[in-house]
């Protein structure tokens, strides 16, 4: 049995319903230990077989059963009846099951339990997907917090007396990001400017004495801010600015092509 990016739901099921051969079990088992996918739908299954058994109310069984087990178990061993038949004790209403009979109620369990392993299958599949969506919402919203954070954060530093930064204005005058360093280095933050296509990049250069250093390229998708720590290896006060470039490509060439913002270094 090989394992696969999807697993084997029927047989995980199964297994979780002990419906399986006993040679298929031991084989189910084996393979386990190198199928992940097999082994997240068992836990799933696991899981709701949980939730099922938790959501059926107990029931208290009713006084007259107790006693007929203690009967059962008390009488001597007649195998032409059963004590715990309505007609316990009585030859003539004693129930003997054919053997094609128990053959046929095997065959009929084996299909339940078949049918029920195909539900959960589905059931956990759609448990699966949703909590798969649930995790992605989740991831998202929390990589969106802490962007935000670190705006405001950058954008707070800024605005502190002393604090080394540098304003960058596209060519309109527009405000499109800021270079500040909190001590640790130089952290880039760019907004506003406009979503680059997979053949283009931008370029985040560093002014010094006239001479632009290629720092790091990065991507603007429009869907909010980026920020950025520059290089640990460019010291930020070595320069009197910043600037953005617009590029073909993917890397950062010897000189910046289009220009797109700029700013003086304060603070």
């Amino acid at each position: 049995m090989r394992a696969t990016p999807d697993g084997h739901p029927e047989l995980a099921v199964a297994w979780v319903l002990h419906t399986l051969e006993p040679e298929q079990d031991a084989e189910f088992a084996a393979h386990l230990d190198e199928c992940a996918a097999c082994l997240e739908i068992v836990a799933g299954t696991e899981e709701v077989g949980g939730l099922l058994g938790a959501a059926v109310e107990p029931v208290e069984p009713p006084p007259s059963l107790r006693a007929r087990i203690l009967e059962a178990a008390a009488a001597p061993d007649d195998s032409s009846a059963s004590p715990l038949s309505p007609g316990a004790g009585d030859a003539t209403s004693s129930t003997v099951v054919p053997l094609q009979r128990r053959r046929w109620v095997r065959r009929a369990t084996a299909g339940l339990a078949v049918a029920a392993a195909a539900a959960l299958v589905v059931v956990i599949g759609g448990l699966v997907n949703a909590n798969r969506d649930l995790a992605q919402e989740r991831d998202a919203a929390a990589a969106q917090a802490d962007r935000s954070r670190q705006v405001v954060e950058l954008v707070d530093a800024a605005s502190r007396p002393g604090t080394p930064h540098a304003v960058l204005a596209s060519t309109e005058g527009t405000f499109v990001g800021l270079v500040v360093d909190r001590g640790a280095g130089p952290e880039f933050l760019a907004t506003g400017l406009p979503p680059n296509d997979a053949a283009h990049t931008y370029v985040l250069w560093g002014l010094a004495g006239g001479r632009p250093v290629g720092l790091g390229t990065f991507d603007m998708s429009g869907s909010g801010p980026v920020t950025a720590s520059v290089p640990s290896g460019v010291a930020g006060g070595r320069f009197a600015g910043f600037a953005v470039s617009y590029e073909p490509g993917r890397t950062v060439p010897a000189a910046p092509t289009q220009v797109v913002a700029s700013g003086q270094l304060a603070g």
